[in-house]
Protein backbone atom coordinates (compact mmCIF):
# COMPACT_ATOMS: atom_id res chain seq x y z
CA UNK A 1 0.00 0.00 0.00
CA UNK A 2 2.46 2.54 0.89
CA UNK A 3 4.40 1.45 -2.17
CA UNK A 4 1.32 2.46 -4.82
CA UNK A 5 0.95 5.57 -2.74
CA UNK A 6 4.68 6.93 -3.01
CA UNK A 7 4.54 5.58 -6.78
CA UNK A 8 1.20 8.11 -7.14
CA UNK A 9 2.64 11.17 -5.44
CA UNK A 10 5.98 10.99 -7.43
CA UNK A 11 3.79 10.96 -10.62
CA UNK A 12 1.62 13.61 -9.33
CA UNK A 13 4.52 15.39 -8.49
CA UNK A 14 6.12 15.07 -11.85
CA UNK A 15 3.16 16.18 -13.90
CA UNK A 16 2.09 19.23 -11.14
CA UNK A 17 4.36 21.29 -13.69
CA UNK A 18 2.86 20.81 -16.88
CA UNK A 19 -0.82 21.89 -15.28
CA UNK A 20 1.03 25.31 -13.85
CA UNK A 21 -0.66 28.30 -15.06
CA UNK A 22 2.25 30.94 -17.10
CA UNK A 23 3.16 33.22 -15.59
CA UNK A 24 1.96 35.82 -17.94
CA UNK A 25 -1.51 33.73 -17.86
CA UNK A 26 -1.19 35.00 -14.19
CA UNK A 27 0.15 38.92 -14.92
CA UNK A 28 -2.97 38.93 -16.98
CA UNK A 29 -5.13 37.83 -13.97
CA UNK A 30 -3.80 39.93 -11.58
CA UNK A 31 -3.68 42.79 -13.65
CA UNK A 32 -7.66 42.45 -14.20
CA UNK A 33 -8.24 41.94 -10.84
CA UNK A 34 -6.16 45.37 -9.82
CA UNK A 35 -8.05 46.82 -12.89
CA UNK A 36 -11.03 46.52 -10.71
CA UNK A 37 -9.36 48.15 -7.54
CA UNK A 38 -7.16 50.39 -8.90
CA UNK A 39 -9.96 52.20 -10.99
CA UNK A 40 -12.13 52.71 -7.20
CA UNK A 41 -9.02 53.86 -6.31
CA UNK A 42 -9.20 56.60 -8.54
CA UNK A 43 -12.93 57.02 -8.52
CA UNK A 44 -12.67 57.79 -4.88
CA UNK A 45 -9.49 60.04 -5.25
CA UNK A 46 -11.44 61.93 -8.24
CA UNK A 47 -14.65 62.84 -5.94
CA UNK A 48 -12.44 65.05 -3.79
CA UNK A 49 -9.11 66.63 -5.80
CA UNK A 50 -8.60 69.34 -4.09
CA UNK A 51 -8.51 67.66 -0.30
CA UNK A 52 -6.30 65.69 1.37
CA UNK A 53 -6.07 62.35 -0.23
CA UNK A 54 -7.15 59.00 2.06
CA UNK A 55 -3.58 56.48 2.52
CA UNK A 56 -3.41 54.08 0.17
CA UNK A 57 -5.12 50.97 1.24
CA UNK A 58 -2.70 48.29 2.30
CA UNK A 59 -4.27 45.83 0.59
CA UNK A 60 -4.02 47.42 -2.88
CA UNK A 61 -0.40 48.47 -2.06
CA UNK A 62 0.44 44.77 -1.22
CA UNK A 63 -1.26 43.60 -4.48
CA UNK A 64 0.45 46.02 -6.77
CA UNK A 65 4.03 44.63 -5.57
CA UNK A 66 2.94 41.43 -6.35
CA UNK A 67 1.65 42.79 -9.69
CA UNK A 68 4.99 44.44 -10.42
CA UNK A 69 7.09 41.12 -8.96
CA UNK A 70 5.21 38.76 -11.37
CA UNK A 71 6.06 41.20 -14.03
CA UNK A 72 9.65 41.69 -13.38
CA UNK A 73 9.57 37.77 -13.03
CA UNK A 74 8.17 37.38 -17.00
CA UNK A 75 10.81 39.87 -18.11
CA UNK A 76 13.39 37.38 -17.17
CA UNK A 77 11.88 34.77 -18.15
CA UNK A 78 11.27 36.12 -21.74
CA UNK A 79 14.86 36.94 -21.44
CA UNK A 80 16.09 33.74 -20.50
CA UNK A 81 14.29 31.99 -22.99
CA UNK A 82 15.53 34.82 -25.68
CA UNK A 83 12.28 36.58 -26.39
CA UNK A 84 11.31 39.36 -27.69
CA UNK A 85 13.18 41.89 -26.51
CA UNK A 86 10.01 44.24 -26.68
CA UNK A 87 8.35 42.07 -24.47
CA UNK A 88 10.84 41.88 -22.11
CA UNK A 89 10.98 45.57 -22.07
CA UNK A 90 7.28 46.52 -21.69
CA UNK A 91 7.18 43.64 -18.50
CA UNK A 92 10.28 45.51 -16.68
CA UNK A 93 8.68 48.92 -17.42
CA UNK A 94 5.31 48.07 -16.01
CA UNK A 95 7.22 46.50 -12.63
CA UNK A 96 9.54 49.92 -12.62
CA UNK A 97 6.41 51.95 -13.50
CA UNK A 98 4.28 50.31 -11.11
CA UNK A 99 6.59 51.41 -7.96
CA UNK A 100 6.43 54.76 -9.14
CA UNK A 101 2.66 55.15 -9.22
CA UNK A 102 2.53 52.90 -6.02
CA UNK A 103 4.63 55.62 -4.08
CA UNK A 104 3.34 58.51 -6.13
CA UNK A 105 -0.39 57.52 -5.08
CA UNK A 106 1.19 57.48 -1.18
CA UNK A 107 3.21 60.78 -1.18
CA UNK A 108 -0.05 62.37 -3.04
CA UNK A 109 -0.74 65.55 -1.28
CA UNK A 110 -4.17 66.27 -2.86
CA UNK A 111 -7.04 63.76 -4.43
CA UNK A 112 -6.62 65.34 -8.10
CA UNK A 113 -2.44 63.74 -7.84
CA UNK A 114 -3.66 60.53 -6.17
CA UNK A 115 -5.99 60.32 -9.15
CA UNK A 116 -3.43 60.86 -11.74
CA UNK A 117 -1.05 58.18 -10.50
CA UNK A 118 -4.27 55.89 -9.82
CA UNK A 119 -4.92 56.84 -14.02
CA UNK A 120 -1.46 55.70 -14.89
CA UNK A 121 -1.65 52.43 -12.87
CA UNK A 122 -5.26 51.99 -14.63
CA UNK A 123 -3.62 52.63 -18.20
CA UNK A 124 -0.79 50.16 -17.47
CA UNK A 125 -3.15 47.57 -16.19
CA UNK A 126 -4.80 47.38 -19.11
CA UNK A 127 -1.79 46.83 -21.08
CA UNK A 128 -0.74 44.20 -19.33
CA UNK A 129 -3.93 42.52 -19.65
CA UNK A 130 -3.62 42.76 -23.77
CA UNK A 131 -0.26 42.11 -24.09
CA UNK A 132 0.21 39.70 -21.15
CA UNK A 133 -1.05 37.10 -23.88
CA UNK A 134 1.47 37.75 -26.51
CA UNK A 135 3.97 36.05 -24.28
CA UNK A 136 3.09 32.74 -25.31
CA UNK A 137 3.16 29.70 -22.79
CA UNK A 138 6.46 29.27 -22.08
CA UNK A 139 7.18 31.06 -18.81
CA UNK A 140 5.79 28.97 -15.93
CA UNK A 141 5.45 30.91 -12.42
CA UNK A 142 7.73 28.14 -10.98
CA UNK A 143 10.37 29.51 -12.87
CA UNK A 144 13.28 32.28 -11.30
CA UNK A 145 12.50 35.23 -9.69
CA UNK A 146 15.63 36.86 -10.48
CA UNK A 147 15.33 40.71 -11.36
CA UNK A 148 15.10 41.60 -14.99
CA UNK A 149 18.93 42.69 -15.24
CA UNK A 150 19.01 43.10 -18.79
CA UNK A 151 19.14 46.37 -20.25
CA UNK A 152 16.56 47.54 -22.55
CA UNK A 153 17.43 49.91 -25.40
CA UNK A 154 15.86 53.66 -24.75
CA UNK A 155 14.08 55.01 -27.61
CA UNK A 156 14.89 58.72 -28.44
CA UNK A 157 12.69 59.56 -31.05
CA UNK A 158 10.14 61.66 -29.19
Amino acid sequence: MKRILATALLALTAIAPAYADTLAAQVKAEAQRLLVQVSAAESAAKVRPGAKPPAVAPALASDLQRFSLAASRLSVEIDQRGGPTDLRCIFRGMAEETGKQLDAAAKATTGGDQAKAYARLTYMLKDAVEIAPAVGGNATAASSARAAAATCPASKDF
